[in-house]
């Protein structure tokens, strides 16, 4: 897998308001952008924080995975994302080794990225995002 960096670091809040406005108050730094992902059910709100990004992420429905993430833990480190320059030859590749992956195909992303999830259960309980 050929691997970039890490793009951002994912954290469930239950109030993404709330939670900008801390963030904005601790690091120093205003939130750079904010947008409601559909096929997701969620919203998030990413800073800029050198050259990584740290996202906010609060379910828009029920029915949102994060929802019951934040059900079961409360605001909480959700997943980690990598940067990666082929998304689906990562996703072949992964696959071919037997490693779980919550998303077969890349979907639409947040600031118009590809992404796809690999399985917690294969990662160490981590959720991790690959981002293209």
């Amino acid at each position: 897998m050929d691997i970039a960096g890490v793009e951002h670091i994912g954290i469930a809040v239950a109030d993404l308001g709330a939670a900008i406005e801390k963030l904005e108050m601790v690091l120093g730094v205003k939130c750079s952008s904010r947008e409601r992902v559909e096929s997701n059910k969620v919203e998030v709100a990413v800073f800029q924080v050198g050259g990584t990004k740290i996202e906010l992420v609060t379910p828009t429905c029920e029915t949102s995975p994060v929802s019951k993430s934040l059900a079961q833990r409360g605001n909480h480190i959700h997943h980690i994302c990598l940067k990666v320059r082929d998304i689906q030859g990562c996703l072949d590749d992964l696959s071919a080794k037997g490693i779980g992956l919550v998303d077969r195909t890349a979907r639409d992303g947040a600031l118009g990225h590809k992404i796809a999830f690999i399985s917690p259960k294969s990662v160490c309980n981590i959720l991790m995002e690959l981002s293209e």
